[in-house]
């Protein structure tokens, strides 16, 4: 009897039984197969959607190309199962432990990941459009090129994950764990990256238009060269980053925490940063043109020929702060504080002059 003649999994399990593994193209649509003990099995190519796999022991499996369409795998065991190339579409994964699962090219589309353990599991390549992953770890794995534009990873792990040229676009990634998470390339345009912890994570040439990171932990990031027009950053913490030659029109920093960023030839025209905190940072040749300052905090900060005409820095604190060859053309400067501060012309401000 073929794999593909099988009438009912107690087919399947009996052979199963006697030490078989290879049951390759294997019809089994709607099959119950939960808590059974399936380790190493070949189920590629088989049909297996709508099929009940809850609490099954999937270890090594092998159900890449499988059908498993609206299958229920929740607390499965597949560590280190191949999937490649299968339909997990509205699959049900939840609780189950994928780590060091292959899922490249997998199409994932609306399946439910939450709570999923997916340490070091392989993504490259996959869809996940729409897919639900809230507090899944997916601590080391890897999502390279993968698709998971509106996904849900709220509260999610993604310590040291790999998302070089991941579409994330409009996904809700807010309080999700991405300490040093490699985004370098990322699509991230109009996703919730609220209260997040990035820090020290790479987002070299992201796009980040229009997202949403108030709040988030940025500490020692690198965004050079990163898309962040139109996003908020309000109250977000961006200390020692690096937004060298980054696009950050329209952006909004409000109370933000930029002490000690790297902000070299930044595109800040009419940003908002009021109140923000840019002690030390380094603004050299960034265009700050129409750029609301007020009130904040440029104390010894190095504004060395940058372009602020028509910017409003009333109130804020330049102590101390380089601005040799700045451009301060119609800025506002009531209130401000200069004691210090080394003017355009080089020479050093005092309340006497």
């Amino acid at each position: 009897m073929k794999a593909s003649e099988f009438s009912s999994e107690s087919q399947l399990l009996s052979r199963h039984e006697t030490g078989e593994r290879s049951f390759i193209g294997a019809k089994l649509v709607g099959a119950d197969l939960s808590g059974f003990d399936l380790n190493r099995i070949n189920l590629s190519a088989a049909y297996l959607k709508g099929a009940n796999l809850a609490k099954a022991r999937l270890i090594r499996a092998n159900l890449s190309e499988a059908d498993l369409r609206v299958a229920n795998l929740k607390n499965a065991q597949l560590i280190e199962a191949i999937f490649s190339r299968a339909d997990l579409s509205e699959a049900i994964l939840s609780e189950a432990d994928l780590s060091g699962a292959i899922l490249s090219g997998v199409n994932l589309s609306g399946a439910d990941l939450s709570f999923a353990s997916l340490i070091g599991t392989s993504f490259v390549g996959a869809n996940g459009k729409g897919a639900c992953l809230k507090k899944a770890n997916l601590t080391g794995a890897t999502l390279t090129r993968a698709i998971f534009i509106r996904a849900d990873f709220k509260k999610a792990i993604l310590t040291r994950t790999i998302l070089s040229e991941a579409d994330l676009s409009g996904a809700n990634l807010t309080k999700t764990n991405l300490v040093r998470a490699y985004l370098s390339r990322a699509s991230l345009q109009m996703a919730n990256l609220e209260s997040a912890d990035l820090s020290e994570a790479d987002l070299r040439g992201a796009n980040l238009s229009g997202a949403d990171l108030r709040r988030a932990n940025l500490y020692g990031a690198n965004l050079s060269g990163a898309n962040l027009c139109g996003a908020d950053l309000t109250e977000a913490n961006l200390q020692e980053a690096s937004l060298h030659l980054a696009s950050l029109k329209g952006l909004i920093l409000k109370k933000a925490n930029l002490r000690g960023a790297q902000l070299s030839k930044a595109n800040l025209p009419k940003a908002n940063l009021s109140k923000a905190n840019l002690a030390g940072a380094n603004l050299l040749e960034a265009d700050l043109h129409g750029a609301n300052l007020s009130q904040a905090n440029l104390l010894q900060a190095g504004l060395l020929l940058t372009y602020l005409s028509g910017a409003n820095l009333s109130g804020a604190n330049l102590r101390g702060a380089n601005l040799i060859g700045a451009n301060l053309s119609g800025t506002k400067l009531d209130g401000a504080f200069l004691e210090g501060a080394i003017m355009p012309n080089g020479a050093t401000y005092s309340p006497t002059n």
